[in-house]
């Protein structure tokens, strides 16, 4: 989590350079992306919180932990980016556009480019990460967002102050609103449907399936269910048809068998829960399963 760390430091130093930037101009590139970073620091904080819940232990109010707290923490600080930073960027374009006029000076250039050096070498060292564990982990994908809104936001505010065109200021903007407000919607919904308890992703139901019908004492997989528990950590829920008058000590190695393949070889399966119960119609319903699993996305 290296880069939510050093994203949250850099975040703060970015907004006292901004601010002394806006401080010696009157553009409104230049305030914009100072509305920016100080939402991106509130987005920031509220993502290193979800981050370190990740540390709690499970309690006996919360058995399963507190990992899902990073989706919490991540869809309010999508909220305050939308309702603060992309209206404050879109008064600030239209304000500009009515009153046509710009004043740049040396410093405030030298500020704006400083932040922009400083937002893509985050977004590089979070890009480099997010590649290395090739997991879609939030925290990760909201710091590559965050800094790309950064990095654009930058790169159009130091065009408008290096060409002194207003109407390029007004619209750059704009430019950073509409970087906002999309990357607000994409991770905002992420977030979102995390919270209301997406299922696993498909390769792994697919494949828990598949190793409950290995054993032949199966008959079929009546059910499937799967819930994040946190980033990358799942718990499946299976229904499984057996003979009626089957064991109860071979129930137990089943279960055991079962169990043991799925921890073994599909990442991220923390807990899997077994229910068995008598064959039923329709038969084969594990063939059902599979048409469902398919129309799951790869990733959560």
């Amino acid at each position: 989590m290296r880069p939510v760390y050093l994203g949250f430091a850099v975040n703060v130093i970015l907004v006292l350079l901004k601010y002394l930037a806006s401080l010696n101009s009157s553009s409104a590139s230049v305030n914009a992306s100072l509305f920016h970073s100080i939402a991106d620091l509130t987005f920031s904080a509220l993502i290193l919180a979800g981050v370190l819940a990740l540390r709690l232990k499970p309690s006996p109010r919360y058995p399963f932990g507190y990992g899902r707290t990073i989706y919490l923490t991540g869809f309010a600080a999508v909220l305050v980016s939308v309702l603060y930073l992309f209206v404050g960027a879109v008064n600030e374009g239209l304000s500009k556009l009515a009153n046509p006029e710009i004043e740049v000076s040396e410093i405030s250039t030298i500020l704006v480019a400083a932040s922009l050096t400083l937002n893509t070498s985050i977004l590089l060292d979070a890009v480099k990460l997010a590649k290395s564990e090739r997991k879609s982990h939030p925290a990760i994908l909201a710091t590559v967002a965050e800094n790309l809104a950064d990095l654009i936001g930058d790169s159009t505010a130091l065009l408008a102050l290096l060409l002194g065109n207003p109407l390029i200021d007004g619209y750059g903007a704009f430019v950073v609103a509409s970087v906002i407000a999309f990357s607000s919607a994409s991770l905002g919904y992420k977030y979102a449907v995390s919270l209301i308890g997406i299922s696993a992703p498909r390769n792994v139901v697919g494949r828990v399936i598949k190793i409950a019908l290995s054993d032949p004492r199966v008959i079929d997989v009546n059910e499937v269910k799967s819930l994040i528990v946190e980033p990358n950590r799942y718990v499946i829920f299976l229904q499984l048809e057996v003979d009626p008058n089957i064991k109860v000590s071979e129930l137990e190695d089943i279960r055991s068998y079962i169990e043991g393949s799925v921890r073994s070889t599909v990442d991220g399966v923390d807990r899997v829960v077994i229910e068995f119960t008598e064959p039923k119609e329709p038969r084969q319903s594990f063939l059902r399963l599979l048409r469902d699993v398919v129309k799951l996305p790869r990733k959560e």
